[in-house]
């Protein structure tokens, strides 16, 4: 009976540790994952970012928008927005003027059947800003701006440029967009995903900046 009561004792002393162990390593996750299966895209943020809503994105795109502005609007088949500050709209995302906090938005978009035959490299490069014509002076559209990285990108389902620059929106502060634009094999959509801020916010995050982009991933279509 005593050695029983014995080894009733250990037993629970083995369980409580265990039990203990486990829960220690039970904490909150370290990232966010986005994605959409259907589509097979994805990307990550730390823990701790705060969502945009898809739908303040399209309602904020949608005001003062032309016809061709709406029907390429239409044409979004998902986008999702993250920033490290609650204080990010989407006013703050879509704006020319960098938002304070570091964000990261991704969209998949299908393309009309003229874009899809006109789509290049230049073409996806060309996205937000006609950096073609900035790297050649052609345009003045910003201040200062600035080619700091560009390579290309090529996967089992698309292809495109993860391109690096800065510029000064008129009036406004410096900063710095990591930028893939990536068109599928089939070339009926572009799969786009951007990281920005301002050029010191940019600059102190870099690392944080790399490994959320190198997180996204386009497999394709199911």
């Amino acid at each position: 009976m005593f050695k029983s009561r014995i080894n009733h004792s250990l037993l629970l002393s083995i369980l409580t540790v265990a039990l203990t162990v486990s829960l220690s390593g039970c904490g909150a996750p370290s990232k966010i994952y986005a994605k959409n299966g259907q589509l097979g895209v994805f990307f990550t943020v730390p823990s701790g970012w705060y969502k945009i809503s898809a739908e303040d994105i399209r309602t904020y795109e949608l005001e003062g928008a032309d016809a061709a502005a709406k029907t390429k609007a239409d044409l979004v088949l998902w986008q999702e927005a993250f920033s490290e500050s609650r204080k990010t709209s989407a006013k703050n995302l879509l704006q020319l003027e960098a938002p304070l906090a570091l964000t990261a938005f991704a969209r998949v978009r299908a393309l009309t059947l003229s874009e899809s035959d006109a789509m290049s490299y230049n073409g996806l490069r060309n996205l937000i800003l006609p950096v073609t014509d900035l790297i050649s002076g052609e345009s003045t559209i910003v201040d200062d701006f600035q080619l700091l990285d560009e390579q290309e990108i090529i996967t089992d389902t698309a292809q495109g440029l993860r391109t690096v620059y800065s510029f000064s929106p008129k009036g406004g502060e410096d900063e710095t967009v990591d930028q893939t634009a990536l068109l599928s094999n089939d070339r009926r959509s572009i799969y786009f995903f951007l990281v920005r801020c301002t050029t010191e916010c940019f600059t102190e995050s870099e690392s944080a900046v790399d490994e959320i982009v190198q997180s996204f991933t386009v497999k394709g279509r199911k």
